[in-house]
């Protein structure tokens, strides 16, 4: 794979090269208003300097530094460039080396650059952000024209509600593909000119003047940009840095999502007890699940007042439905053979709980016309992000929880806005200090406790970014398929999750969100590595023996979900039409098809053109209508193409697994 990689990756080395060059001339791949005036007007006449940085085999640092005689304003773009796969990876950081406050930044631009020579016909492909709708992560493409600039963004300080911050320029012959980490109020755009493609990304709001010694970050940019192909080209290279630089580990190894049981969600909720919890747990006892979840549904208020986030950790616990607190539930859990998952939502903090009553001085509730689901602990105030994250690994060890999981409601616009109109002259400090704190406490978390891995939730997949994604991976991906789920339209919640896959994919490889039913339609349907699954399961008809084949079948295709990922067929929200996926393993010469014939649709059988098949090979390829496996067949690569996957059920699905003939 490293040799298929080599051209790509030069290519972006040699960017990096001179995008971060210690050459006065050119302009870095940045750019921000200081004092009134855009940084290509100045930035020439600034003490510039690179130091070039050894990390290790796989990774190169270049820090390329400006420094305005004038201010004292230090300028520092710390870019990592990949080695072993294409990327180029930074984040600015400015600090006020003076002694007295600097002139007013603003307009900042972590990305500012101008893509050129570039192909015939350029297309702008993007995902929906996550809203809860049906449409949630759905691709889209774009023809660009020039003069008709494109531009998008959250719609709350939330960083992926309602806009993805991944997105991709194609072109005929190449394209690249740009990750924004920051998880608050960014913004992107894209035009093409008669000089090439110009993109941008960078902070919506950002007025401040910074006080002597302050230093602030801005956005985490990955730009990662190939030759040749098609689009799949650069999607799975991009993966493929995702899991090997970015992603979060477990003894070496990327997270994978696990196979989880939600116990009371969608149930007892805030009724369930110590013993409806433990009963769905002896009802998950053999089947083969990984991990027990516990949600929302045990604070001592009805969800979703929460914000007794206080120690002793046992304080938001309702006492009288959980008389013994959480340890016995975390210790059944383990002595069954899983692993346990605990839900928190840290930063939202209700008007008369705990923490506000006990520490007003840190926390901001909004206008009663802004009040939503309530305001939010400040993790721009030290002390505040310190004792959250005291609280958090407290309650690690106290209940022995492998997977921590993070979800969040909170409007940070309107919270943010308050503290902007507090001082003029510092407009987005306190996002800024904010964003910092939130990932300074998750990385605090995981270096104390590296056996635990993070789940990021925000109403959904609301906060799925780039510095997010370094930390943790969403294992509820979406609200979308609660109503129907709640609705028992499992078909429904079964398309979401088919167009989430197929969507998402295309830049993160793992992220799952809730499921039901034991089906292979159904189960396929939520099972991206691993599955949230949701349904009942103690009653006495319920089928165990075909939920246990399920289970086992996701774990002995787990394997591939790393591997090279295409979709085959139109991504569509249509209960008329297919969706059909394949994901595949270069170094082993393996993969796998995922059909699924949706519960409206006419047609019995698909042809999939399939990618990275060796027409002169002989493959040994298996079917599974069923979660039983067929009896192999032999077929060259040139027999396999087209594919013809038929599915007589309706719903119904399919898995082929093929690889080289031994």
């Amino acid at each position: 794979m490293a040799d298929e990689n080599a051209d790509d990756v030069l290519l972006n080395v040699e960017w990096a090269e001179r995008a971060f060059d210690a050459a006065s001339d050119s302009l870095p791949p940045f750019s921000f208003v200081y004092d009134g005036r855009q940084s290509s007007e100045f930035l020439g006449q600034w003490k510039r300097a690179v130091e070039a940085q050894a990390v290790d085999a796989t990774a190169r640092r270049r820090v390329l530094t400006f420094t305005d005689p004038d201010t004292g304003l230090e300028v520092k773009a710390v870019c990592t460039v990949y080695t072993d796969t294409p990327g180029v990876d930074w984040t600015l950081h400015f600090t006020n080396t003076g002694s007295a406050d600097t002139p007013i930044l603003e307009s900042l631009k972590a990305l500012d650059t101008l893509a050129q020579p570039i192909g015939a016909d350029p297309i702008l492909e993007q995902l929906l952000g996550s809203v809860a709708g049906a449409t949630d992560w759905l691709p889209m493409k774009q023809p660009l024209a020039v003069g008709q600039p494109v531009a998008f963004a959250p719609q709350t300080g939330r960083s992926s509600k309602g806009a993805c911050p991944f997105f991709t320029c194609a072109w005929d012959g190449g394209g690249v593909s740009t990750a924004i980490g920051w998880t608050g109020r960014w913004m992107a755009a894209v035009e093409l000119t008669e000089d090439g493609l110009r993109i941008q990304a960078g902070l919506q709001r950002l007025r401040a003047l910074l006080r002597p010694g302050e230093c602030i970050r801005g956005p985490r940019i990955l730009q990662i940009r190939w030759s040749g192909g098609d689009e799949w080209h650069g999607y799975n290279a991009f993966r493929q840095t995702m899991l090997r630089h970015i992603s979060p580990r477990l003894d070496g190894e990327p997270v994978v999502p696990p196979i989880a049981h939600l116990s009371t969600s969608f149930y007892e909720m805030d009724d369930g007890t110590e013993a409806d919890v433990l009963a769905h747990l002896e009802s998950a006892k053999g089947l083969g699940f990984e991990y027990f979840w516990l949600d929302a549904y045990r604070g001592r208020d009805r969800f979703p007042t929460i914000g007794h986030y206080v120690l002793p950790v046992e304080a938001e616990v309702d006492a009288k439905r959980f008389p013994n607190g959480l340890r016995p539930i975390s210790d059944a859990a383990h002595a069954a053979g899983m692993k346990f998952l605990l839900w928190f939502e840290p930063e939202r903090i209700c008007p008369g709980t705990l923490m506000a009553t006990e520490h007003p001085e840190w926390v901001l509730i909004p206008p009663p016309e802004h009040m939503g689901h309530g305001g939010m602990i400040d993790l721009a105030i030290p002390e505040a992000c310190a004792y959250v994250t005291k609280y958090l690994q407290t309650a690690i060890e106290a209940y022995r929880i492998d997977c921590l999981r993070i979800d969040n409601a909170v409007d940070y616009d309107v919270l943010w806005s308050i503290r902007d109109a507090e001082d003029a002259d510092r407009a987005g400090i306190a996002e800024i200090r904010y964003v910092e704190g939130l990932y300074r406490m998750w990385d605090d978390i995981l270096a104390a406790y590296p056996h635990v891995f993070i789940d990021n939730c925000a109403s959904g997949g609301q906060r799925i970014d780039l510095e997010t994604c370094a930390r943790s991976i969403p294992l509820w991906r979406t609200d979308a398929t609660i109503v129907p789920l709640m609705e028992k339209d499992y078909n429904e919640s079964a398309i979401r999750n088919q167009v989430i896959t197929a969507g998402l994919s295309r830049y993160l490889p793992f992220h799952t969100s809730g499921q039901m039913g034991a089906t292979p339609y159904l189960f396929r349907s939520g099972f991206n590595g691993g599955i949230s699954f949701c349904e009942d399961i103690r009653g006495a008809d319920y089928p165990r023996d075909l939920l246990a084949e399920a289970i086992a079948e996701g774990k002995r295709i787990r394997k591939y979900y790393g591997g090279r990922f295409y979709a085959l067929s139109d991504v569509t929200t249509s209960a008329q039409e297919w969706c059909v996926l394949q994901y595949h393993r270069p170094d082993e010469g393996d993969g796998m098809v995922v059909a699924f014939r949706r519960h409206r649709s006419p047609y019995s059988g698909f042809d999939c053109a399939l990618h990275e098949i060796d027409p002169d090979a002989e493959y040994v390829v298996t079917r599974s209508s069923d979660f039983r496996q067929e009896a192999p067949q032999r077929m060259t690569g040139a027999e396999m193409q087209p594919l013809n996957v038929a599915v007589g059920e309706c719903p119904g699905s399919m898995i082929v697994e093929y690889a080289f003939a031994q």
